[in-house]
Order: structure tokens, then sequence, then C-alpha cells
């Protein structure tokens, strides 16, 4: 039995102001959970809201400051 690696999971965390309609991608983090912890201490720094997309485009969750 031969095991198959499966490619990792990129979370994109992207980002905008109240204000703005477009979402400005920011970074990309390997994990779910790394990804949200990035996010959350951003949104409090900034007073933006993220959302973290997969690599397919399908958005996961967002979050708010």
């Amino acid at each position: 039995m031969q095991l198959v690696k499966c490619c990792p999971l990129v979370i994109v965390i992207q980002s905008r102001a109240s204000g703005e309609l477009v979402w400005r991608d920011e970074v990309s983090r390997l994990s779910h959970f790394k990804a949200y912890m990035t996010a959350k201490a951003k949104a409090r720094l900034t007073g933006r809201v993220y959302r973290l997309v997969d690599r397919d485009g399908v958005v996961l969750e967002q979050i708010f400051y």
C-alpha cells in the first residue's frame, strides 16, 4: 500500500474596511487555526473585517473586531 500525500490546506486571509467593497488578500497560512488566530489579532489591531478563504474561493469564516 502506497501512502499518498495530500496537498496542504492553504487558507488565504482577506480583509476590507467597513466602507470598502473589494476584499484584499493579506497573507496565507497552512492551517485553519493559524489563519483564524492571525486574522483575529489583525482585526483587533486594525479594526478591519477579515475572512478566511480556501484555495477554491469558498469563504470559511468571517472575523470581526
